[in-house]
């Protein structure tokens, strides 16, 4: 038996939504649980916001479930879509629904979609959904930008380098023979480092191998989490940029989460398992503490020592006001504006530092081969 659901939302008219982005979206990580395969950002929004204007207009949830999944080209999103269908055939919530897909759709939005059917405001939540979505994909994509040119450069300056030491400097390696007492340290070190890299190459390639495998379980560990979750919020270069952002993402989701009438202990729980760093999480985990004893909120936050103060200000004047999703979102909103500048920052002293990077790569290129040819032949002229 098909079930009618149409949720007019009669709070607040929901904002203009998204087209598709289609396949060029960014991967947003999640994989399904049954099929392992990435859903795309844009899949995820196109989603969101065709359902919630769908029923805006008072379409059942089962035929908009079915006009989505028919536009829908990713085959294993599909298969999902169709459990769900059968789910709301069934009689279920769409909440219940998705809370099945655990690695689709997260607790955070299950708890606003479950809050969106209690109230009777499902397309106004629907909606809020797909500007967090948004306003993350716009996160990663500046963070992206920010570390992608200089981290070509780089990349490019290294890889010159080990070609000049494999393939050109052997080449000099007959004139240069028996003049290495009047040859620059820095040529002999690469004529060294030449013959290393033709011998070993294959010892290179596991170093590099045995590197990349170590890191990655180093920061898969527990310890090893913790020590980089560490570094992240409190080096002196970046940790006032990933505290903004942590800040942020976690005013973000508690906001909203309270502001679609989700209870606050349930919230502090949702937004805890959002939270990638450690002493983000240890940090919620103490209010979630306070406030089950009875305690404010406000009253944590102002001792946190990471939390800047202009955020401790506000949640406290929030929840004396009682005003706190308001105050959150606001101070949200204020933090983006200061992401996005400190994001652009960034981006302009990353530049300089590869684009050195990179000059100094040529300079030892040129002091270590161009120069003493010259000054070789020179001396034997």
């Amino acid at each position: 038996m098909a079930i009618s659901l149409t949720h007019k939302d009669t709070r607040k008219a929901t904002k203009p939504l998204p087209r598709y982005s289609g396949a060029k979206s960014a991967s947003i990580g999640s994989r399904f649980s049954n099929f392992g395969r990435v859903v795309k950002p844009g899949e995820l929004i196109f989603f969101t916001s065709h359902l919630s204007l769908m029923l805006e207009i008072d379409t059942p949830l089962d035929k908009a479930l079915r006009a989505i999944e028919s536009q829908t080209s990713n085959t294993r999103f599909k298969k999902i879509i169709q459990t769900m269908i059968l789910d709301i055939e069934e009689g279920k919530q769409l909440s219940d629904a998705l809370r099945k897909h655990p690695r689709v759709f997260n607790k955070m939005f299950v708890s606003m979609v479950n809050a969106g059917e209690s109230g009777g405001f499902l397309t106004d939540i629907l909606g809020r959904i797909v500007e967090m979505q948004e306003k993350r994909q716009a996160l990663v994509t500046q963070v992206k930008s920010a570390l992608t040119y200089p981290a070509f450069l780089s990349i490019l300056g290294v890889s010159v380098l080990v070609f000049v030491m494999v393939s050109v400097l052997p080449k000099f390696t007959a004139f240069f023979a028996g003049k290495e007492s009047i040859l620059p340290s820095t040529t002999r070190l690469l004529m060294k480092g030449s013959d290393s890299l033709k011998g070993y190459w294959w010892l290179y390639i596991i170093s590099v191998i045995g590197i990349a495998i170590g890191f990655k379980v180093f920061k898969e560990s527990r310890h090893g989490k913790a020590l980089i979750d560490k570094f992240i919020i409190s080096s002196p270069i970046i940790s006032r940029l990933s505290t903004k952002i942590y800040t942020t993402e976690m005013l973000r989701l508690l906001g909203n989460l309270i502001e679609s009438s989700v209870p606050l202990l349930d919230a502090l729980e949702v937004t805890r398992g959002s939270i990638s760093n450690k002493y983000f999480r240890d940090f919620i985990d103490q209010i979630i503490k306070h406030v089950e004893q009875g305690g404010k909120l406000s009253q944590t936050f102002a001792t946190c020592p990471f939390i800047m103060d202009s955020v401790k200000q506000t949640v406290t004047t929030g929840e004396e006001a009682g005003k706190l999703s308001k105050a959150m979102l606001l101070l949200t909103s204020f933090y983006e504006v200061e992401v996005d500048q400190d994001l652009k920052k960034l981006s302009t002293l990353l530049e300089p530092a590869a684009l050195i990077v990179m000059g100094g790569v040529v300079g030892l290129i040129v002091a270590s081969i161009i120069l003493p040819m010259f000054k070789l032949a020179h001396a034997v002229g």
